[in-house]
């Protein structure tokens, strides 16, 4: 049996339903599950000891494993409640000045864009691209000028499914002396990102998506050398929190700078947990959610039905388009079929546990209530 046949009986939502969802929230697997109860259940029973226990390298056993996903040093991994805390961090951190300008896109899921329209107050111009699917690349370098400092951009469009080639944007950018920000909550878990290889500087992700996580629990790396002094400050932002002395602050130069409070322990070792699972098996993964994603392009084609999503640039997420997505998608509940509308269509997510039936009989579904 293969892992992703034995790793579906650890996903108690297949019991209920077709889940197709994975690109909005993913069920939790049990493995993953057990170690936030694990970690409430011994604070219950031992209060403060097992907090104490787990921070006591200063949560570096956590971001190892976080950091072996992404081929990342673990301190360049800092625990963020969500994507808009890291992007904000970045938005803010930066020393970006009137007349600099940032590019980012239509397309974007607001958490990307909605942050640096607050520089518009500093003189900051936001550029906002509306690129083609097919030529997303080349529509946001068209935009680069010698006064951009920074590109904003998801790793997967969580409207349209496109992957985009992080490497070539991040050279170009780099040759201009801009910074490259990445939203990888659509790819991490899903599929291959090596932050070294493609040379990006700052990346950010919730682990309630593909890393099967709890709300609440997400990671952000910066490159080493980057925002040396956070753009906020918090009890935990100095080298010397433990002394609790109101009047000695000394900054912390490690990945705890950015974690200004106290960070949810229990959803963030669940996080770990699950980085842990998917790099021991990526490769089966991620090579069993391509073959997924190709299924359901392959199949929904056969009947007739038009896909946004191009069979060349994708990761999890695949956009089939329909005239009444939100509509369709209620439906499809109703037959408990977990699915969303995005965009011009709806989208179906799949994780390396869904089967090929569950598919076909997702699209049958959506073909019928279509015509």
């Amino acid at each position: 049996m293969q892992f992703h046949e034995e790793f579906r009986s650890l996903v108690p939502v297949v019991n209920e339903y077709i889940y197709l969802n994975h690109a909005a929230i993913s069920p939790t697997p049990l493995p993953v599950l057990y170690e936030s109860l694990r970690y409430l259940l011994d604070v219950a029973k031992y209060g403060s000891l097992p907090v104490n226990n787990e921070e006591n390298d200063d949560f570096y056993h956590l971001r190892e494993k976080v950091g072996r996903l992404i081929n990342a040093d673990p301190d360049t991994i800092s625990f963020i409640p969500n994507t808009s805390f890291g992007i904000n961090i970045v938005a803010h951190g930066l020393d970006l000045k009137e007349g600099d300008n940032i590019v980012t896109d239509s397309l974007e899921f607001p958490a990307v864009t909605y942050p640096f329209l607050k520089l518009k107050n500093k003189g900051v111009n936001v550029k906002l691209v509306k690129p083609r699917i097919e030529n997303f690349e080349d529509d946001i370098l068209s935009a680069l000028d010698n006064r951009t400092r920074l590109i904003a951009i998801s790793h997967v469009s969580f409207n349209t499914g496109i992957k985009v080639d992080l490497k070539r944007i991040s050279k170009e950018a780099k040759s201009m002396g801009a910074y490259m920000l990445v939203d990888i909550i659509q790819s991490a878990g899903a599929t291959d990102i090596d932050v070294r290889k493609t040379d990006i500087d700052f990346a950010v992700a919730g682990g309630y998506k593909w890393l099967m996580s709890p709300q609440g629990s997400g990671f952000m790396y910066v490159k080493k050398g980057l925002l040396p002094d956070p753009p906020f400050y918090g009890w935990k932002s100095s080298s010397t929190y433990l002394e609790f002395n109101a009047e000695k602050f000394i900054l912390e130069n490690g990945p705890r700078r950015f974690e200004i409070g106290t960070i949810d322990v229990a959803a963030n070792l669940a996080l770990a947990k699950s980085c842990e699972i998917i790099t021991q098996h990526k490769e089966e993964i991620f090579s069993r959610i391509q073959y997924l994603s190709d299924y359901t392009i392959k199949y929904a084609e056969e009947n007739g039905l038009e896909v946004i999503t191009p069979k060349n640039k994708k990761a999890g997420i695949i956009v089939i388009k329909v005239k009444e997505p939100k509509y369709i998608s209620k439906e499809l509940l109703k037959n408990k079929i977990v699915v969303s509308p995005r965009g011009d269509g709806i989208r179906i997510s799949t994780h390396f546990y869904n089967t090929e039936d569950e598919i076909k009989i997702t699209i049958d579904r959506i073909k019928k209530l279509a015509t």
